[in-house]
């Protein structure tokens, strides 16, 4: 893949990266949903109390015309058992052959499945970063669970995670760090700080930038696989400014 620089967002610096996810368990089913300034996405899960039995994905925004294919590689946990551990999940999904966020929206619905009556409210939010440190921080049910300064990449506080990196390499640190609930919530943070990077970008007209020209890893996704990469195109008018308004995540309006 040829890299090709995407123009600097002017606005850079003066927002915020926002993302909600919301899980819902009910007797049979969990449904996922998750919204931030580049996705919209609605997952449903239905299990007979040991395995997966169907998975269902509304793809309501996303960056590519094809982030929607990724649908049938997630298909392929239909069948899984719910006690089954994230490493035999990674094995029979492949994460890098899956829409990221698809993928990790049906993780969460397969580690919650068992509990019926369930509702998690994740809030995020990550602060541009130009000099100063940036915040990041996740609220579950509007209590904060992580709060952390970070710069270039690198947490700077609190003072226990100083050097700890936000990209390659956090899940194994974090997976020593906490504990379930508390790593659930570090991943789900860890990908927001991921995809706010986007922020920085100004991929406008997106005619003029098409998935082959970010220069992206092979496999890093779905839609930078070969096979696919050569037809993402960018989709138009798909990106949102929460800032100001989180109140309106997950409300998937147009």
């Amino acid at each position: 893949m040829s890299a090709r620089m995407a123009k600097p967002n002017p606005d850079y610096g003066k927002g915020i990266f926002r993302r909600r996810i919301f899980v819902r368990g009910e007797p049979g089913v969990v449904k996922v949903e998750l919204e931030d300034g580049n996705h919209g996405f609605r997952v449903r899960l239905a299990h007979d109390g040991e395995t997966v039995t169907d998975l269902t994905v509304d793809t309501v925004r996303y960056p590519f015309n094809t982030c929607p294919e990724a649908i049938t590689p997630l298909r392929r946990i239909v069948g899984f058992p719910l006690d089954g551990d994230a490493q035999a999940l990674r094995d029979r999904a492949v994460p890098g052959e899956n829409c990221t966020h698809m993928f990790d929206m049906a993780a969460l619905a397969i580690a919650h499945a068992r509990q019926e009556d369930l509702a998690l409210d994740y809030l995020m939010a990550v602060e541009d970063q130009v000099d100063a440190p940036a915040r990041v921080e996740i609220h579950c049910n509007g209590q904060v669970v992580h709060a952390w300064t970070v710069k270039d990449h690198e947490v700077v506080s609190p003072p226990a995670l100083a050097g700890k990196p936000m990209m390659r390499g956090f899940h194994a640190w974090a997976s020593r760090a906490f504990d379930a609930p508390g790593l659930e919530a570090a991943t789900a943070l860890q990908r927001a700080y991921f995809v706010a990077q986007s922020r920085r970008h100004d991929f406008d007209p997106p005619e003029a930038n098409p998935g082959i020209g970010d220069g992206m890893p092979q496999g890093c996704c779905y839609s930078y696989n070969h096979g696919a990469v050569e037809r993402a195109l960018r989709s138009a008018g798909t990106v949102r400014d929460f800032t100001r308004t989180p109140e309106k995540l997950l409300r998937f309006e147009p």
